[in-house]
């Protein structure tokens, strides 16, 4: 007989759904609800974020196809393999900032992720393609490696890198910070802030070192990016600066689309501006996703919605509606301790009931590879509340029986740096300044039209460069488009009232 797994549960019962308390989380009742038994858990393991998808991007682990068209705010364990399409795009966001993107016909394989902290251990291997790797480097954040060909990137602070795999054995580009390249036995390099370098394919000892830096078309999309992140930077409260995951861009996320109330009683509690809609639904829009590890994993359809479903609790309250409360120092995500149930709902409203979570799938063929089919929610979930009040950034709230204010955003707003220690060049500031002999270069903002993006000349050197890139890569254009491992979900919450 299988037994039900008692994650640090505190059970309780409560008309219209479960009581939560500080005192600790109480998923018993959803857990069961759901079918978690102890044979699904799986080992405790460290995931990051598929943070922005665009066109045809595949995910596969272990031979395996787990998303034939994935979505953003899935979650990436290791051994996840992420190969773009020809129109594809795909960016992934690390607990402590450090970002990867790939470009059209490029695939990068999270080969080692574990650990976390300084103790944490991640290399990324670039198999093809162009890709652009913003490394913090801080001794917080652990080993973060990256991999092309029979060579290996490392950096001791922050330093933005990229890395094209088109010709191999491949070119590095260091637009800001120090980088480390080592190519075996062969070759120990120190790149610094505007230099490049290419690796020679028939005397592995010899590479060609440049003070300049070739402007590729991709690098505009990659500048677009950049000012999406800091955007949502701007409108960072002081809620989450206790938490000890507070390095993690997606809680900016949550700052810029919803707003933060201390409830006395509750703790700190999160919720999206779209929730004062009385129909609105947590679990209203999103794909179950099948992984090896873990059986089906929630990925939220909603442009922030990372964090609140991997930790923490969702819960209803009467006249204000849907809020979420991470639990205390920060979000512990659930597979951190080997185990992913889900939904994760503490107090709902009579009659709520949560999308089910799938049981284990059978996969179908196509072609050589086997696929497992992501499974699609939408709706909208009746609450029998006619309406809720509005709300914004300054609206007074009521919250448990208590009368709040949101949280403010800092001031001075922080800004997203990522120049880093540039050895006396100009450092990378989300887009281009001046490299060596790069000219200035502003590169295109959010918004561009996409034709002008897609004409791969955002920089009369572009163009150049464009006509003799490979086919894969020569035409394309730009624009558009964490999660600690230890521990077990948040505290906080929130009683029905």
């Amino acid at each position: 007989m299988r037994s039900i797994v008692n994650h640090g549960v505190i059970f309780g019962s409560h008309a219209g759904g479960m009581k939560l308390g500080l005192a600790g989380l109480a998923v018993g009742a959803v857990l069961l609800a759901q079918g978690l038994w102890a044979d699904d858990a799986g080992p405790a393991a460290r995931a990051v974020r598929l943070s922005n998808v665009d066109g045809t991007v595949h995910v596969s682990q272990g031979g395996q196809v787990l998303a034939e068209t994935a979505v953003a705010n899935a979650p990436l364990f290791e051994g996840t393999q992420v190969v773009t399409g020809d129109d594809g795009r795909a960016e992934i966001q690390f607990e402590d900032g450090t970002v990867a993107r790939i470009s059209p016909n490029s695939s990068l394989t999270l080969k080692v992720l574990k650990g976390q902290g300084a103790t944490g251990e991640a290399l990324m291997v670039l198999d093809v393609g162009l890709g652009y790797f913003e490394l913090e480097g801080s001794p917080e954040s652990g080993s973060v490696r990256v991999q092309f060909g029979n060579s290996v990137v490392t950096s001791t602070g922050a330093a933005v890198i990229r890395v094209d795999m088109d010709n191999p054995p491949g070119q590095l580009a260091v637009f800001s910070g120090n980088a480390h390249l080592e190519r075996g036995t062969a070759v120990t390099l120190d790149v610094h802030g505007g230099e490049s370098v290419a690796l020679n394919g028939t005397d592995p000892s010899q590479y060609n070192l440049a003070e300049s830096i070739e402007p590729d078309s991709w690098d505009a999309w990659n500048s677009d990016r950049d000012q999406a992140l800091e955007g949502a930077a701007t409108a960072r409260t002081a809620t989450t600066n206790g938490f000890a995951d507070n390095g993690n861009p997606a809680w900016n996320d949550l700052d810029a689309n919803g707003s933060w109330y201390n409830v006395p009683g509750q703790g700190n509690v999160w919720s999206p501006y779209d929730a004062s809609d009385a129909s609105w639904d947590p679990y209203g829009d999103g794909d179950w996703m099948y992984t090896p590890g873990y059986g089906y994993v929630w990925a939220s359809g909603y442009s922030w919605g990372y964090l609140p479903y991997q930790c923490g609790m969702w819960n209803w309250y009467d006249g204000f509606g849907w809020g979420w409360a991470p639990g205390f120092g920060g979000c512990r995500p659930w597979w951190g301790s080997g185990l992913y149930g889900g939904p994760y709902i503490g107090s709902r409203f009579g009659g709520y009931r949560p999308p089910m979570r799938p049981r284990r799938p059978v996969p179908t063929t196509v072609g050589r590879h086997s696929v497992y089919q992501m499974v699609a929610v939408n709706r909208r979930s009746p609450s029998g509340v006619t309406s809720l009040p509005s709300r914004d950034r300054t609206s007074v709230v009521e919250i448990a029986g208590h009368t709040v204010q949101p949280q403010r955003s800092l001031s001075p707003r922080p800004q997203y740096d990522r120049a880093g220690a540039a050895s006396g060049r100009a450092g990378y500031q989300g887009t281009y300044a001046t490299h060596g002999a790069l000219p200035a270069y502003s590169g295109t903002k959010p918004g561009t039209p996409a034709a002008a993006r897609n004409s791969g000349a955002s920089h009369p050197a572009a163009a150049s460069h464009a006509a003799s890139a490979p086919a894969s890569h020569a035409s394309s254009g730009g624009g558009g488009g964490g999660a600690h491992a230890s521990g077990g979900g948040g505290g906080g919450g929130g009683s029905h009232h």
